[in-house]
């Protein structure tokens, strides 16, 4: 972890990343009052003319730079299968929030190493907000180093969740929310996975749930939480990976509540 009172000295990789998920916040940003157009992908599952165009600027600064990068992002590109380094791309997280002008959302982009994320970058454009994480650097807000909250009672924690798509994965979260409700403070549904798992590593949040993720939706939210101290973990009480379906995060020392609450 890095020292609460010094910044983390990032490497040129990881600046680059932080310069492309602002780039791609901006053209998020400057479409938001626009009309928009909206397409649909499945049931409860939607995509807009923004998120292609925030992607299509992604992979054009990225292959200026690194042109056989391998790439997976949201819609609809795949890295080669041998691929041990690859860009992981949530070109607009909270499409749903985006699509109804709620301003809440982001855009998300991880390095992934031999299946583990070394440098993630997550960027709201609606309120300048750039977080960002390095392995072994910490993480940051606006270049200022953020940690997981120190929430140590339950009953004074706010919680987190974002819904995911599909009735079993809905069924899950009230199952976990009666359980959770009940018992913290308040809970929030934030509309975007990747600023949930920024907002616990900031310590804006204590416990944060969701059973329905894509690899997309927690690569850089991983790195940036675990560097931030958040701890990490799939429904079956391993340790979470961004590839898992089913993740809950809390601060250090909500760590027991958080797991007895998956009973």
């Amino acid at each position: 972890m890095t020292d609460s009172l010094a910044r983390p000295s990032y490497s040129e990789f990881g600046l680059f990343v932080q310069q492309v998920a602002r780039a791609a916040g901006h053209v998020l940003r400057e479409r938001f009052p626009q009309p928009r157009e909206i397409f649909s992908k499945g049931v409860q599952d939607i995509v807009t003319d923004a998120d292609f165009a925030a992607q299509q600027t992604i992979v054009d600064l990225i292959r200026s730079r690194y042109p056989d990068a391998a790439i997976l992002s949201e819609e609809g590109i795949e890295p080669p299968p041998e691929a041990r380094l690859i860009w992981v791309l949530d070109p607009l997280d909270g499409t749903s929030n985006y699509a109804r002008r709620v301003p809440t959302f982001s855009t998300s982009i991880a390095v992934v190493q031999d299946g583990q994320p070394i440098i993630g970058a997550i960027y709201d454009p609606m309120r300048d907000l750039l977080f960002a994480a390095e392995i072994d650097r910490g993480a940051t807000l606006n270049a200022e180093p953020i940690h997981a909250s120190e929430a140590a009672d339950i009953s004074e924690s706010i919680v987190g969740l974002d819904w995911g798509r599909g009735a079993q994965a809905r069924v899950m979260a009230l199952d976990w929310l009666h359980r959770a409700g009940t018992q913290c403070k308040t809970i929030r549904a934030i509309g975007s996975s990747a600023l949930g798992l920024c907002y616990i590593a900031a310590g804006w949040i204590d416990v944060y749930y969701h059973a329905a993720l894509k690899p997309w939706d927690g690569a850089a939210g991983q790195i940036i939480a675990q560097e931030a101290g958040v701890q990490l973990f799939d429904f079956d009480r391993s340790l979470w990976n961004y590839t898992g379906a089913t993740c809950i995060a809390c601060c250090p020392r909500l760590v027991d509540w958080t797991l007895a609450s998956l009973a």
